[in-house]
């Protein structure tokens, strides 16, 4: 098999795994560059990988060796820095099923080749062509032919780079179709972009093109509403990259020579420091630019690069958020909204982006009716844990999470789950209220008279809390698509007609749970 990445060829022999054919492995092997061993990640799979390593040892080569770790999403798989040391050799994790990972299968070798950085550029330059020829479609649909001669023109710059001098033909067509429907002052009736033009791979199955549209989408709209950011890379845990996206205006040697040093810099450093914590957020600064690293999980990394003047909590506010959407599209979540919320575009701009310095506390009341989903909420903020029923709360149930805000400011939440049992909770309800410092008010968007309840929960709050506490109106259960009857745009209204933010959420999938705990958390600071 030959995989052919721009002006680069590599050649795949694929060896039988039955150990009756093992006595060939020699001439196999010969003359080889490179030897990636696959394993299934099981216990017993991994221990017959040791005769394989002992047979390749024993031919003398001196060719570079790395393991696969294949089937990571089993509950069986074994963990990949036990099966490293079990080895010997450096081992990737892996899911061959899913495509999106064809880009790390890519990276892998030239990682195993020392060629990460070449292939990474030619990898970057195939994906921007892959972009433009779509963007070309667009431009010519609208009759932007101007703007449309300077894609074409980069498309072929790209073209000439990759080696594909066929390309190079076609594009140059395109081109003189244009000239001749601007001279004869006409419009094209149907695309003058063939069909069987294609500059990249056949698309995937529908489910993994979502996928890889779903991260490609999140991270333009990030760049979009981030404007000091210029580029943004998501990578796996080994350091290898999933999507990347940088603003034209910055030099792409620029880019690709600090994002390819930080990155890997960087990766083998977590695998030293955070090894036991799962979720974390560092920035560096190097030269005129910041370097945010930022998971929210087990599976990615986000790495953002930003101009020097960029508010460090903009940073964070933005890269936490896209983070844990990243973990939730790479765990097969379809439904997930990647829009940036404007919730989390208001708390970006905390303070001039500055914390008091401190421990703090603040009191949380949830509010809202019976089975709106505010103990689901609570459990996966705390817990990160979520159950299909519960038992509904009676009169109030006692949670608290501390959260590191930055390196000197802490929060300590205290909430109070309040029953959704308005009236039953009556003669406790002055006692369950005092000394809130913010509130939720939790509708579930598949039963519409939660959304009439708001008025009363706002009314009967500001009954025994006249002060001017914080309020959040969350939308629950966006996770079931098919049920639900109240839209946003109606949650949006009535934010705006109390005058408090509002956010939709998933306690199910985790959705936007921790950016509504994080805005309250913002908002108590700022009144410090």
């Amino acid at each position: 098999m030959t995989i052919k990445i721009g002006k680069l060829n590599f050649y795949l022999w694929d060896y039988t795994g039955e150990e009756q054919f093992s006595f060939l492995i020699e001439d196999f092997i010969k003359g080889s560059d490179a030897i990636l061993l696959v394993t299934d990640s099981t216990s017993e799979n991994v221990e017959k990988c040791k005769h394989f390593l002992e047979t390749i040892k024993s031919q003398g080569t001196n060719t570079s060796i790395a393991v696969i770790a294949n089937k990571q999403d089993l509950i069986q798989a074994m963990d990949v820095k036990e099966i490293e040391k079990i080895l010997g050799f450096k081992t990737y994790s892996m899911i061959a099923t899913d495509p999106i990972n064809k880009n790390k299968m890519i990276q892998i070798i030239a990682d195993l080749l020392s060629m990460n950085q070449e292939v990474s550029q030619q990898l970057r330059m195939l994906d921007e062509r892959d972009n433009l020829r779509n963007y070309l479609e667009q431009l010519i649909e609208n009759n932007d032919f101007e703007l449309a001669y300077s894609v074409i023109d980069r498309i072929i710059d790209l073209c000439s780079e990759l080696g594909d001098d066929a390309l190079i033909n076609d594009f140059k067509e395109i081109s003189q179709k244009l000239d001749q429907f601007i001279k004869e002052k006409t419009t094209p009736k149907e695309s003058i972009i063939p069909k069987n033009l294609t500059i990249s791979e056949p698309s995937e199955p529908q489910q993994i093109s979502l996928k890889a549209g779903l991260l490609k989408t999140l991270v333009a709209n990030c760049m979009k509403d981030l404007k000091s950011v210029r580029e943004i890379t998501i990578c796996d845990r080994d350091g290898f990259i999933i999507t990347s996206q940088s603003k034209k205006e910055l030099a792409r040697d620029d880019v690709l020579g600090a994002m390819a040093t930080v990155i890997d810099d960087y990766i083998n450093r977590m695998k030293d420091e955070f090894d036991a914590e799962g979720n974390f957020f560092n920035i560096t600064v190097i030269g005129d630019k910041k370097i945010a690293y930022c998971s929210m999980g087990p599976n990615s990394i986000i790495t953002s690069i930003a101009e020097s003047t960029a508010s460090d909590v903009e940073l964070k506010v933005f890269s936490e958020h896209v983070a844990a959407k990243v973990e939730l599209i790479l765990e097969g979540n379809e439904s997930i909204d990647v829009e940036i919320p404007q919730i989390i575009k208001t708390i970006s701009k905390t303070k001039g982006g500055e914390f008091p310095e401190g421990d703090f506390s603040t009191k949380i009341i949830m509010t809202g009716n019976y089975k709106v989903g505010k103990t689901s909420l609570v459990n996966r903020f705390v817990r990160n844990l979520f159950k299909e029923s519960y038992q509904s709360t009676i009169g109030v149930d006692l949670s608290e999470k501390m959260i590191k805000i930055s390196n000197k400011t802490n929060i300590k939440f205290v909430i109070w789950d309040i029953g959704g049992q308005i009236t039953q909770i009556a003669p406790s309800r002055k006692r369950f209220y005092e000394g809130t410092n913010s509130a939720f008010i939790v509708i579930d968007m598949t039963r519409p008279e939660t959304l009439k309840s708001v008025e009363l929960w706002y009314s009967d709050i500001k009954n025994f809390v006249p002060d001017d506490i914080n309020f959040i109106l969350v939308g629950n259960k966006t996770d079931l698509i098919d049920e639900i009857c109240i839209s946003e745009e109606d949650i949006k209204k009535i934010a705006e007609q109390y005058g408090f933010h509002y956010i939709l959420t998933s306690a199910k999938t985790g959705e936007n749970v921790n950016d509504a705990f994080l805005y309250i958390a913002y908002k108590f600071l700022e009144k410090v």
